[in-house]
């Protein structure tokens, strides 16, 4: 199509799902969101709107092109960038979806993130956290145990596909308050499992708030490739004032020394901030902070108003999400991080390519991701564990997995049925974000307007304004080759 004359198509129309941004004074990027190949204008803004707003109203591609005799090459060009097409969108339609149709059918699972549940109780004292005390039961000390965690990878790796990977999320509460089982299951899945699965690959990782360090953590992590996740929520006074310890008192110099161990040794690890009105307003100071502490990725969460109970968390922990939006701009164009290491980001970048079609916007509905609490009961996701309409079943049951909550999961967050997605042009490319604000929020008697608006906000503006940086960037690539014969 891209060699084709635009003068040879009988009628053409402009694509329903067209993505215009403006920028500066003349600045245009036009892109097909379903096809996402962006166009970078210049200059010429008003023209080229003008222009398209003609091909709308001609759409007879000899009248176009006789109203227009001097401007055929910029038709094609249009047409190239799937900006222009043929008046029937449907034939310019039919990107393969992201993932499988159906990736629980036996043998098409390639991937799985399997999160153990291994301590669900912490040692610190998080304003925000996610742990309600009825689902979590945070005040029982609950452990998981081996036989739990044995059946727990066992199952998935059956689930996998032959040359598939699965990766163990230790988990928690703070899963480093069970040390021992998460060494346990590696050496059953570096020992029994791996015979009994060739083919597979099992990768490990802890999301902890590091705040203490086993002895002989770094030994196996450096043996079995462990990754990390910590959460620093920004220098030592804002950290502390979000994460303190359990029973009061600071945390951060624990976990920066801890971490700063870590990284000595070679080992990567990720840091996040989970974002509230405490540290809204010091984006570009966490991502410098994150940079000095060695972390080797930095990530920007904004807080999740509701807790595994489904209790709202108090509207005054919520940061303005403009304040969130601006700072993570910021934070892209200082250019701290690079895009591949600065999350949402790399995320998104992941979305944004030619022909990506995302449907659901994360892997729960498709049960990628399943989390195992102490007892074997199985929830799709980590922010609804506790919450028996999403349970999946228990591990250790012939029983599970039960795909009936995955299969409501799949139809109620789909982009092409749900309202107000499936008339949004850019629905392919967030799968209508984040779906924790749309399954625990949006029907919560106890979320007022403002924490849905927030929601709402966190799932939808917020993804725009990442993916907007993200296509700028790439249509000035994009001309920069172009202009340079690249």
């Amino acid at each position: 199509m891209p060699d084709e004359d635009p003068r040879l198509r009988p009628e053409l129309g402009v694509t329903p799902d067209l993505i215009s941004l403006a920028r500066g004074e003349d600045e245009l990027l036009l892109a097909d969101a379903s096809i996402l190949k962006p166009l970078y204008v210049g200059r010429g803004r008003e023209y080229i709107t003008r222009f398209l707003g003609a091909v709308r109203d001609l759409r007879a591609a000899e009248r176009i092109t006789a109203a227009f005799p001097a401007d055929v090459a910029l038709l094609r060009l249009l047409v190239e960038h799937r900006i222009v097409g043929p008046a029937d969108a449907a034939a310019h339609r039919g990107a393969p979806p992201l993932l499988p149709s159906d990736p629980r059918a036996a043998g098409s699972r390639n991937a799985m993130s399997l999160y153990l549940l291994l301590s669900q109780s912490c040692n610190l004292g998080c304003v925000y956290c996610l742990n309600g005390r009825r689902t979590y039961g945070t005040g029982g000390n609950l452990r998981m145990s081996e036989a739990v965690a044995f059946a727990s990878v066992a199952k998935c790796l059956e689930a996998l596909c032959p040359d598939g990977t699965l990766e163990i999320v230790f988990f928690g509460g703070e899963p480093l308050l069970n040390w021992e089982l998460a060494k346990q299951v590696i050496r059953h899945a570096e020992g029994p499992l791996k015979q009994q699965h060739p083919d597979k690959r099992v990768r490990y990782h802890l999301t902890s708030n590091l705040a203490l360090l086993p002895p002989d953590l770094i030994e196996w992590a450096h043996r079995h490739e462990i990754t990390f996740l910590c959460d620093v929520d920004g220098p030592q006074p804002i950290h502390d004032a979000c994460r303190p310890a359990k029973h009061g008192g600071p945390s951060h110099a624990a976990v920066a020394g801890n971490i700063g161990r870590l990284v000595a040794a070679g080992l990567p690890v990720s840091l996040r901030a989970t974002i509230t009105s405490h540290n809204q307003d010091a984006m570009l100071a966490i991502a410098a902070h994150h940079k000095e502490l060695g972390g080797s990725a930095s990530a920007f969460v904004p807080v999740n108003p509701v807790n595994s109970d489904e209790d709202i968390l108090p509207e005054s922990l919520l940061p303005s999400l403009e304040t969130v939006m601006d700072g993570l701009a910021r934070v892209y164009r200082s250019k701290l991080w690079d895009k591949a290491a600065l999350f949402p980001f790399n995320v998104y970048v992941a979305h944004v390519y030619e022909g990506a079609r995302n449907v659901v916007g994360c892997g729960a509905p498709y049960g990628n991701t399943p989390v195992v609490d102490v007892n074997g009961d199985v929830y799709p996701c980590i922010y609804l564990v506790g919450i028996r309409r999403f349970f999946l079943g228990n591990i250790l049951s012939a029983a599970y997995p039960q795909p009936a909550v995955l299969d409501w999961m799949m139809g109620y967050l789909n982009v092409d049925t749900t309202a107000p997605c499936r008339g949004c042009e850019w629905r392919y490319i967030c799968g209508g974000g984040c779906p924790v604000g749309r399954l625990t929020v949006f029907q919560n008697p106890r979320a007022s307007d403002a924490i849905v608006r927030y929601c709402h906000g966190v799932s939808c503006d917020l993804t725009k304004r990442v993916v907007e940086l993200l296509l700028w960037d790439m249509a000035e690539e994009a001309a920069a080759a172009a202009g340079s014969g690249a």
